[in-house]
């Protein structure tokens, strides 16, 4: 059975694939160090992460403070062979994660509603 995906932002994907395809095309067009600047792309990626940070401790949480705003840089985990989101925070500090993880996370709250 397909697992669908619902963000608090009211996004809906029938299946983890197409949530998928939809915030792959968001990084993909994006060049390393640029920020996110397409209202409705901050919404879906604020959404999204606020599912992944509903399964974190509240001091480990990607949104930190609040956030400032998304970008796309070099994934310093993987030794800068793959770009990945970041987020900046109004805390001037910045930290990556993966969208398919958090897309994961968002399909397995959902499907528990």
């Amino acid at each position: 059975m397909a697992k669908s995906v619902l963000l608090s932002n009211g996004k809906f994907w029938a299946t983890q694939t197409a949530a998928k395809a939809h915030f792959k095309a968001i990084l993909n067009g994006l060049s390393d160090g640029e920020s996110v600047k397409n209202i409705s792309d901050q919404s879906d990626l604020a959404a999204l992460l606020q599912e992944y940070d509903r399964d974190m401790p509240a001091e480990s949480t990607k949104s930190g403070k609040g956030i400032a705003y998304f970008f796309r840089d070099r994934d310093k985990e993987h030794n800068g062979m793959t770009s990945c989101f970041y987020v900046y925070r109004i805390d001037d500090t910045s930290i990556d994660f993966s969208y398919i993880r958090a897309i994961e996370v968002a399909s397995r709250r959902g499907n528990k509603k």
